[in-house]
């Protein structure tokens, strides 16, 4: 059955108010963006706005000329669930699986599929490249050594001239400082490529936790709808901003993250996980229409525009930056 006879017109306000009057058995509503449970629909709400929920989701198309530069991303993560109805139009670039040797890197735990999923809800769609690089088992778990090994991996495969992020969903134990860590990290940032770091959910200070606590990094903490800070989040002085990582919606793609895996689940998480892949999906935003801008300049940019004492309640460590990542 058809409950309405409707069509669509592009009318300013004067417009309609003059419609109004010469039809006025006629209804007037403004037409909305439709979005799939898919989306992270409160977050992208959230990122291009500097005052809270206002209904507006942040747009995920590109300029219809096709301009910007393709980004690419390399994910070191528990694996991609690449058959994901969420990954249908993601482009896939070259990955590695250190955990099990090979070059089939899927996700048995389900964590960097909810990750991916999310960079790929706040980029531009089709404007990104994700390399999959895992460095954590099926229980989320793997070793220092292993995570060098997926950085140096992606020393040698990136390309100069392409503009790249490093999405570290991850941190080592609490205290533990390595210097070959520290190093690789550094010499990634060195040859152009920008690195988010998770600031860590052991309810303490984010300088203990590494790699979040190399300065050339952009270190994330989480925050919800209500931009209070997550309850377990890592606060302190090696923060550099905030990201809604709190009830994030996102592709199940493992057990061990979610109850029932599927091609076409979805299940929410929280944590600084979530929030690296906000400011990932911001990152890309800006390399694409600025593809040299180095990583000095893109952490600048997105920390002096992020919008300015939002973040409310909570126990933070003297020191902590009051910035919520921002997103035009």
């Amino acid at each position: 059955m058809r409950f309405a006879r409707l069509f669509a017109v592009f009318a300013d306000d004067k417009e309609v108010n003059a419609l109004r009057t010469c039809v006025p058995a006629l209804d007037f509503e403004e037409d909305v963006e439709v979005f799939s449970q898919g989306v992270t629909t409160w977050s992208r709400d959230r990122l291009n706005g500097r005052d809270g929920l206002d209904g507006k989701l942040l747009p995920r198309d590109p300029p219809e000329d096709g301009y910007g530069s393709i980004v690419h991303v390399y994910l070191l993560d528990t694996g991609v669930r690449r058959t994901h109805v969420e990954f249908k139009d993601q482009a896939f670039g070259r990955g590695v699986d250190l955990v099990d040797d090979d070059a089939e890197p899927d996700d048995c735990d389900g964590h960097g599929s909810h990750v991916a999923s999310t960079i790929n809800q706040i980029a531009y769609s089709g404007k990104t490249v994700l390399h999959s690089v895992r460095v954590l088992d099926c229980n989320g778990n793997g070793e220092l050594s292993g995570l060098i090994e997926g950085l140096e991996w992606v020393l040698g495969v990136a390309t100069p001239s392409e503009p790249a992020v490093v999405s570290l969903a991850l941190g080592v134990r609490n205290g533990i400082w390595s210097r070959a860590l520290e190093r690789v990290v550094q010499t990634l940032t060195g040859r152009g490529v920008f690195i988010v770091c998770a600031a860590g959910n052991q309810k303490g200070d984010a300088c203990t936790i590494s790699p979040g606590n190399v300065a050339e990094t952009l270190t994330v903490a989480a925050s919800d709808q209500a931009d209070a800070p997550y309850a377990y989040g890592n606060s302190g002085r090696c923060v550099d901003l905030f990201a809604p990582g709190v009830q994030i919606l996102g592709a199940c793609g493992g057990s061990t993250a979610c109850e029932h895996p599927s091609d076409t689940a979805y299940a929410f998480q929280s944590g600084t996980s979530m929030a690296v892949a906000h400011a990932v999906g911001a990152a890309t935003r800006l390399l694409m229409f600025s593809p040299r801008m180095s990583p000095e300049n893109l952490k600048k940019h997105l920390t002096s525009t992020a919008s300015r004492d939002k973040i409310r309640g909570g126990s933070l460590l003297p020191g902590t930056p009051n910035l919520l990542l921002y997103v035009k």
